[in-house]
């Protein structure tokens, strides 16, 4: 059984037009004096340009930016980067708070671990004196480390928490390479 051909569609000089000048399908028709019915037809290969817009898509097509990389960003302004440095505080007071549950979360889970290694050996040396006590207290303690590991010290928290604080450092990141642009303006 034959298989289709694919074919790979090109966007229309139209559109590419449109996307370069950052217009939307409405205002291209205002600018050609045509119905945004028309412009969505014409991209869509169902219809030509009617002679008259070819002038204007002309002119609008002069204002093309060259090809290649997008022009860097004009730098800032002290207002402009004002909520700049406004976010930048809040991801650091984040951070701090995150990097801290994350810790205590980690410690808690470390020490929950370390006495779940350790129940097993005390549980099977158990001093014959006051052994139901003893035993009582080993439950009652490996049940508070396995509720550990559960809660803030889950290892699934801990990579949760890890990935959120990955996000929040690579923001600052950006938001000080941004503020560091305007410093150095």
């Amino acid at each position: 059984m034959a298989r289709p051909l694919r074919t790979t569609t090109v966007p229309h000089y139209l559109a590419l037009i449109r996307a370069g000048l950052g217009l939307t399908q409405q205002q291209l028709a205002g600018a050609l004096g045509v119905s945004r019915h028309l412009v969505t037809k014409i991209e869509a290969g169902q219809r030509v340009l009617p002679p008259s817009g070819g002038i204007i898509l002309s002119w609008l097509a002069q204002a093309l930016p060259p090809p290649g990389p997008p022009a860097p960003l004009d730098l800032l302004t002290a207002a402009e980067a004002a909520p700049l440095r406004a976010r930048a505080a809040a991801v650091a007071y984040e951070i701090r708070q995150l990097t801290r549950r994350l810790e205590r979360g980690q410690a808690r889970a470390s020490r929950a671990t370390d006495w779940l290694r350790a129940a097993p050996k005390l549980l099977a040396s158990l001093p014959a004196e006051e052994a139901v006590r003893h035993r009582l207290w080993l439950g009652a303690t490996t049940a508070e480390a396995e509720a550990a590991l559960e809660g803030e010290g889950s290892p699934a928290l801990h990579r949760l928490l890890a990935a959120r604080l990955a996000g929040l450092q690579a923001e600052a990141a950006a938001l000080a390479g941004y503020l560091a642009e305007k410093a150095g303006a």
